[in-house]
């Protein structure tokens, strides 16, 4: 039978985002670790693990993380090649020389050597500000990723731990129906019983044999899934870890302050940023660049030397570049419309799973408190009254299989609340500890 669980509450505990998706790991359940006898005889071909290993491999594994390291020296490369101005000109003019008359030779020439540079350093720290605020996007959009593959394996995961939760039950409900078929051949053999009932005993039998072996495939394949996440090619079991927790249902008052943290939110108010040192850097663009030089003249004819200087300066407006940034303004206003639907849209979301949450663990609670206390007292009274030949086969048997369904009820509703769960973590962008029950 299946042991009763009792439920506890947890107080919450808000991380950094720079820690939240590895303590993904501990949100959702707690974990039981196997004992060291049975992790000394499990050979590496057949290792456990836990959520919190299984989310440290995936970030560090899934191919999709890989990316934004080879982004990151992207926009290196693109930040080392804004820093870079431009370079001074070196001068060499002679002037006088080769014509005709008293300038038909060199004698009478003027050499000129001197050095122009253009005055660049405002729009050189404006160019470096637009590419470190481009480069920041990678980052955001590393931890969308990985805040999304972390709530992805943490479903897979619970998603195994459940269907070992059902193999269990499937395999105390074959054993039951193997000792039931029993107890039908012997009423049957003292002429209490009919063959047919027999027969449908020995049908429930191969039906139950049928559900451990497609509950068996199906975990292999579910934990061939999980290992997919990071490339794992050796098999793997998931540690055992108790599904029946339930973790602490927060306010939704919390809930939505805490949605603000959402990594796509903050990466949306980025890209306006992001298009604002644009715009500044478009108008710097637009004005006109100075440049000066100075320099040395040497007269032939006398040998004699003197300096030369200058500036020079581009004429007309600085309204060159006022389209791009009428362009850049209206992408901006976009960013901004999104953010405010994005708000909208996850605000809904939350309030929505919210209630769904607190229906699950109405359903929980119903569940244990009542239906299967109900049902046990019902499969017991039958049991009695059937051995006594005062209920048949028929109602011996649909009591039986409610009481299997309402423990498979059971499995299941904790399996969606836990994946509700992992989807309020995800869209908070917050992680909550759960504690011992």
């Amino acid at each position: 039978e299946l042991i009763m669980m009792f439920l506890t509450s947890s107080n919450r505990h808000s991380k950094p985002i720079a820690s939240r998706f590895l303590s993904l790991a501990v949100f959702i359940i707690l974990f039981v670790p196997t004992s060291q006898k049975s992790q000394a005889q499990a050979s590496e071909s057949n290792r456990y693990i836990t959520l919190e290993e299984a989310i440290r491999l995936t970030l560090s594994k899934h191919p999709e993380m890989s990316k934004y390291q080879h982004l990151k020296k992207q926009y290196d490369g693109q930040l080392e090649q804004s820093k870079v101005g431009t370079k001074p000109e070196l001068n060499i003019t002679v002037e006088d020389a080769f014509g005709s008359g008293d300038y038909s030779g060199f004698d009478s020439s003027q050499t000129t050597v001197g050095i122009t540079w253009v005055l660049d350093d405002e729009l050189i720290d404006s160019r470096v500000n637009a590419t470190q605020q481009a480069a920041s996007q990678v980052n955001y959009k590393r931890q969308i990723k990985a805040l999304d593959l972390s709530a992805q394996t943490a479903k897979i995961f619970i998603n195994n731990i459940a269907l070992q939760e059902q193999l269990k039950l499937a395999m105390s409900n074959l054993k039951q129906t193997r000792n039931a078929l029993k107890l039908v051949k012997e009423r049957n053999e003292k002429g209490r019983g009919s063959t047919v009932d027999v027969l449908q005993m020995e049908a429930s039998v191969a039906r139950a044999e049928l559900t451990v072996e497609d509950l068996e495939h199906e975990l292999k394949s579910r934990r061939y899934e999980l290992m997919s996440q990071w490339g794992e090619k050796s098999s793997l079991r998931v540690a055992n870890a108790n599904l029946f927790s339930t973790p602490a249902l927060t306010s939704p008052e919390i809930a939505l302050n805490e949605i603000k943290e959402n990594p796509a939110l903050a990466a949306l108010a980025n890209k306006s940023r992001v298009l604002e040192s644009k715009i500044e850097l478009a108008r710097i663009e637009a004005e006109p660049r100075w440049s000066i030089n100075a320099g040395i003249r040497r007269y032939e004819r006398t040998s004699d030397y003197g300096v030369v200087a200058g500036f020079s300066m581009p004429l007309g407006t600085s309204g060159r570049t006022a389209g791009k940034i009428r362009a850049l303004k209206a992408e901006q206003s976009v960013y901004e419309a999104e953010v405010t639907a994005l708000k909208q849209q996850l605000n809904t979301q939350l309030f929505v799973l919210l209630q769904e949450i607190k229906h699950s663990q109405h359903v929980i609670r119903s569940t244990q408190d009542t239906i299967i206390p109900l049902m046990k007292k019902a499969r017991d009274e039958v049991n009695k009254a059937y051995e006594l030949g005062r209920a048949n086969y028929l109602e011996w048997f649909n009591v039986r299989q409610d009481y299997l369904a309402a423990h498979l009820n059971l499995i299941s509703t904790y399996k969606t609340l836990h994946l509700q769960h992992i989807e309020l973590q995800r869209l908070t962008g917050t992680s909550i500890q759960t504690l011992e029950n």
